[in-house]
């Protein structure tokens, strides 16, 4: 007998997997989802019990994503309480950010120091990858601003429609 899933745990894994294709873990990305459906402040014991996780993986999770500045933390008695960190717009730019800031770097930085220890054939092959990655680097960047500035100014948008209705 097949398992159905209900709408809404179709529509929070449909967005999950946008966020594992940009680099998340099937965990951080369920859990980043339902923050953000949610869009408040929830336990630990809430986000685990939503999508069937223990407390210890949750808890993993949110710390990974507070390092990455997707989720803050909020201190209310004696529990703590998360929420994504911004809207869906500016999680894609985080995500974009963290490949253009430390991904595309790393593969550079391993291509550089591994690049003398390669035969020939190897070394073309590895620099016509280096160049691809700057171009890369390059188009990333100016993703990362027209979408930075996109944003700035839907927010404005945002702002202006509400003034004048």
């Amino acid at each position: 007998m097949k398992f159905e899933k209900d709408g809404f745990t179709k529509i929070r894994e449909s967005m999950a997997t946008i966020f594992t294709k940009a680099g998340l873990g099937h965990m951080d990305a369920n859990v980043l989802s339902e923050l953000l459906i949610w869009d408040r402040y929830m336990d630990v014991e809430e986000i685990g019990r939503s999508l069937n996780y223990s407390i210890s993986g949750v808890t993993g999770s949110l710390h990974r994503l507070m390092r990455m500045h997707l989720v803050i933390r909020k201190k209310m008695g004696k529990k703590y309480f998360y929420s994504s960190e911004s809207d869906i717009l500016s999680v894609f730019i985080r995500l974009v950010q963290e490949i253009y800031e430390h991904d595309l770097p790393r593969l550079q930085r391993i291509v550089d120091e591994e690049r003398e220890l390669l035969k020939e054939t190897e070394k073309n092959a590895v620099d016509e990858l280096y160049v691809k990655l700057s171009r890369a680097k390059e188009y990333l960047g100016a993703l990362i601003e027209i979408l930075e500035d996109y944003k700035k100014g839907g927010e404005l948008n945002d702002k202006n429609s509400a003034n004048c209705g």
